[in-house]
């Protein structure tokens, strides 16, 4: 018997049989099970003669110490005692123990369990990934996310998402280090002045996180025309935990992302400005978002430090997002933001030339909330965005990831056309009702400039696609790495 504060956990019997039915049938239950198959007394009687008896599985029916009552089980399957690794697995059986902390400190006593008397070097389990108590309950015992597995196919035919999670232990039976690695992304553009503060802030901010978190720090230098990336090198020298991407030219911010996402090691990615604008020793705020279950959690500014034009852009910006690509209005986006590793890696998946990350994260969740932080006036020097890079951005926004362009286009057409046909039946009746009116040569010409001009704008509109399904079918690249320096103790990575 397994003793805790609240619970204890006994051996399963057989006289347990008919619970474990009773339990496992509720749909509430077998919700959050892949196997999801009906429960039957014979094939739990057929578990415990061969599973547990062998000592292929170990379980234990959970109890509440002040009325001895069995609310659940825990087991520990596919014990591999020559790699000393087991599977863990729980449920809750009786409704009105959950949400009580019986899983939290099932799963610790689940951990020592299987570190003091399994001797096992790992415990790991699978999880839905939108069973957002569980997955928090596994953390708070000490298991840390290894892996999501995007689409894992349940009975019944249903896909889910689902996280693969351990909890990992030395020879010598401690704990080891589980900390969540943050990997921060930030793209450098005539950045020579404010980088080493950002980073050094960037470091202050997670010293406070220690006990809890790990960082690096990706500094991707966009070919800028000062001396970036000689700062950056300095940087890289001074830190292990900074790695410093050299682009071959310049290929503009979300480029530079996507070029440092390729580099990232952590649990989360968090991207910033490399101006000191955005606040690096707020990041807690997003990581806490994340922790409270969000998928991605952007950062919300209460007061813009940005001049008229960058504000105007900005909203225009947020509309072209609305309208495309399906934002929610109440939903602020910025360049300072953190996201889970499976974000992470759907947006690698992406691999075409004109990248998008505002829209590549929009696709793969909805599951995304803001955090409000502050909002710094700009270190030094002025933005790179200039008119026409911001268009630029604007409608690689709406190219790259909406079809609603063309769909304006076909109902653009639709109503000229329309237009057309009714100004024509228009002029047959008046010439039948007053033969003498004059023909309207301006009107006329008025009537083919605009058609024409609608024309020529909707084929454009179409080129652009086209241009760029060409493009991508030449293997046009995202980007181009020069060199990579720093990210290892020995100094350097060499060059890619």
């Amino acid at each position: 018997m397994i003793q805790g504060e609240h619970i204890y956990l006994r051996p399963i019997g057989e006289e347990d049989t008919e619970r474990i039915v009773a339990w496992r049938n509720q749909e509430r239950v077998r919700h959050n099970f892949i196997y999801q198959k009906p429960f039957t007394r014979e094939g739990h009687e057929a578990w415990l003669r061969t599973k547990v008896a062998s000592g292929e599985v170990v379980q234990f029916i959970i109890c509440e110490k002040e009325t001895d009552r069995p609310v659940g089980s825990v087991y520990f399957r596919d014990i591999d005692r020559e790699n000393k690794k087991a599977e863990y697995g729980i449920f809750i059986g009786e409704e009105d123990a959950a949400g009580k902390g019986i899983g939290t400190e099932t799963a610790r006593l689940a951990v020592a369990y299987a570190r003091d008397v399994l001797k096992l070097h790992k415990l790991m389990l699978r999880v839905f990934a939108d069973n957002i108590g569980a997955v928090k309950s596994y953390e708070k015992a000490g298991f840390v996310r290894e892996a999501y597995l995007k689409d894992e196919i349940c009975q019944g035919g249903r896909y889910r998402d689902l996280l693969l999670m351990a909890v990992r232990f030395g020879e010598e039976g401690a704990v080891l280090d589980n900390k969540k690695l943050v990997s921060f992304v930030i793209p450098c553009y005539r950045s020579r002045d404010t980088i080493g503060g950002v980073v050094e802030e960037i470091g202050a901010a997670m010293e406070k996180l220690a006990q809890v978190y790990d960082y690096e720090v990706i500094l991707v230098n966009d070919c800028s025309p000062d001396d970036t990336f000689s700062q950056i090198r300095k940087l890289c020298r001074q830190d292990e935990r900074i790695t410093g991407v050299n682009l071959a030219k310049n290929f503009g911010q979300h480029a530079a992302l996507m070029a440092g996402f390729h580099q990232v090691k952590g649990d989360i990615l968090v991207c910033l400005d490399d101006d000191g604008q955005t606040p690096a020793d707020e990041v807690g705020k997003l990581l806490s978002a994340l922790e409270e279950g969000a998928d991605v959690a952007y950062a919300r500014y209460e007061h813009k430090h940005h001049n008229a034009f960058r504000n105007f852009g900005s909203r225009v910006n947020d509309w072209m997002l609305c309208f495309m690509l399906h934002k929610p209005k109440n939903l602020f986006i910025s360049s300072y933001f953190a996201a889970r590793r499976f974000v992470l890696e759907e947006m690698l998946r992406y691999e075409n030339a004109f990248p998008y990350v505002i829209g590549l994260v929009l696709r793969t969740t909805k599951n995304i909330v803001n955090v409000t932080v502050e909002h710094r006036d700009r270190k030094s020097g002025v933005s790179g965005y200039t008119f026409g890079k911001l268009l630029a951005l604007w409608f690689n926004g709406f190219t790259a990831f909406s079809e609603k362009p063309l769909r304006i286009a076909t109902l653009t057409g639709t109503g000229c056309a329309g237009l057309g046909f009714l100004y024509g039946l228009y002029t047959v009746i008046k010439k039948l009702v007053v033969p003498n009116v004059p023909v309207g040569f301006s009107a006329l010409m008025s009537g083919i400039m605009f058609i024409g001009g609608m024309l020529m704008l909707m084929l454009g509109l179409i080129g652009e696609y086209i241009g760029r399904m060409y493009i991508c079918m030449n293997s046009a690249p995202q980007f181009v790495i020069r060199e990579i320096v720093g990210g290892t103790k020995d100094g350097e990575k060499g060059n890619a």
